[in-house]
């Protein structure tokens, strides 16, 4: 029955948090004396009452400072101080540092559950990540980044995550927001923006690596000029992006694997695509049968095939169907197989080295094709 009392007494806490609140107010609102209550919370909490009201009050300005919206005196008066210059020093004897130090820490315990390439390009190592959502284009150093996936499984082990105590998740519209909440504020990023100009943006903001991430995006972009120089013997051919799988084909447009392809090289989708991202600026690809390849027409051909034996069946059906035969692509041999595991990937990492990938490919391509061989030249005739 004590129990439900002291109940009683947090869950007042929690809702008048930003006000004051004495131990003869918890104690009436549990119905017991004011000595005797003490005593029976920290039986039930491990803190006296006051320390319980601290501890609640960090964790709010914590989540308050990261999420970098307000001021400190603003965040002082959410987390239940008047004076913000009290608050600041109670801040300091809690956490360890200033506030204003700790909104932009460096040292901040970071999970990327998303995210993980992003804080690599901005030169942040995670203490944590998902390494299912991590292309092997992205180093991944298992003595300083904890795994965090469940080998055969889907999701993460969230026993883990907690054991972690991070300061903050970064993740991308995952279903049980509300969850990770539950044990460190989430930085969410909304997985449909760009993942160079604005996702990358908008982690160096939180973590204050605002040049960091300028710096990354003036090198990258050199880097697109010089290839797309490069390639400038393709002219207005046009590419497509073919991801295969047992029981599913997909034409990809502007985003994911057709990322690095249109928006870093600028190369010309097929037609088709090409209305279709007009249409929806965040389309993401079609799915197609065989026979509908046609209507994708494109000189330059990319594939990705699930590693699996039915993924491996169904391109080989394709390569002997009429409508794969026909391809322009398929003609001219100007066909190139690109490995999964690196290429869903969607981070600025490894965006840039599938560009420099498929520019090294297409390269190969263009001399080939200025300096046929005479087995080629056999076949043109």
């Amino acid at each position: 029955m004590g129990n439900q009392h002291i109940k009683q007494a947090i869950a007042h806490i929690k809702e008048h948090l930003n006000q004051t609140l004495s131990r003869s107010e918890l104690a009436a609102v549990a119905g017991i004396d004011p000595d005797h209550f003490s005593r029976m919370f920290k039986k039930y909490t491990g803190l006296s009452p006051t320390d319980y009201i601290t501890q609640l009050r960090m964790e709010r300005a914590k989540a308050l400072l990261i999420a970098n919206s307000l001021s400190i005196k603003e965040v002082a008066r959410h987390a239940g101080y008047e004076d913000p210059y009290h608050f600041s020093r109670r801040f300091k004897q809690v956490v360890g540092v200033a506030p204003s130090v700790y909104m932009r820490s460096p040292e901040l315990r970071i999970v990327a559950l998303d995210g993980y390439g992003h804080c690599l390009a901005l030169g942040v190592v995670p203490v944590a990540a998902d390494s299912a959502v991590v292309g092997q284009m992205v180093p991944w150093n298992s003595e300083l980044v904890e795994d965090l996936s469940l080998p055969g499984q889907s999701g993460i082990d969230m026993k883990h995550l907690a054991a972690l105590k991070p300061d903050v998740i970064i993740a991308m519209n995952r279903d049980n927001h509300q969850e990770l909440a539950s044990i460190a504020p989430v930085l969410n990023i909304n997985v449909l923006d760009d993942p160079i100009y604005v996702q990358l943006r908008q982690i160096a903001a939180f973590l204050g690596k605002e040049k960091g991430a300028e710096d990354w995006i003036k090198e990258y972009e050199d880097t697109c000029r010089t290839l797309r120089a490069r390639l400038a013997g393709i002219g207005k051919s046009r590419v497509a992006v073919l991801r295969v799988r047992e029981q599913l084909l997909q034409i990809y447009g502007m985003q994911n694997m057709g990322y690095p392809l249109y928006h870093s090289l600028q190369l010309i989708p097929p037609e088709r695509i090409e209305l279709q991202s007009v249409c929806n600026i965040h389309f993401h690809s079609s799915a197609i049968c065989m026979e509908e390849i046609p209507y994708y027409e494109a000189d330059y051909l990319f594939v990705v095939t699930q590693p699996d034996e039915g993924g491996r069946q169904r391109w080989t059906e394709c390569c002997a169907s009429p409508h794969f035969q026909s391809f322009s692509a398929m003609l001219t041999g100007q066909v190139y197989e690109l490995d999964v595991n690196c290429w869903l990937a969607y981070d600025p990492i490894s965006i840039r080295n599938q560009m420099e990938e498929a520019a090294g490919l297409l390269l190969q391509g263009l001399k080939r094709r200025n300096h046929p061989s005479l087995a080629q030249q056999s076949a043109m005739e």
